[in-house]
């Protein structure tokens, strides 16, 4: 993930499960990869759906070069 769909996950994380803390899942969840199984397969699809916008945001910028 790149900086801004990082961030948009974050921010996507925290409202959708009721979270306040971004150092936290970010730590937690995403660098140590200790997603709480109750909230894995949401947040498998909170970050597929963010790095495939990712994919394409990279690939309309590769076009318009």
């Amino acid at each position: 993930m790149n900086d801004f769909t990082r961030e948009a996950a974050l921010t996507c994380l925290c409202n959708e499960f009721k979270l306040n803390d971004k150092r936290f899942i970010k730590k937690n969840w995403m660098i140590g990869g200790r997603i709480p199984e109750e909230y894995q397969e949401r947040t498998v699809v909170i970050f597929q759906n963010l790095l495939r916008e990712q994919a394409m945001k990279v690939r309309e910028i590769q076009v318009n070069l």
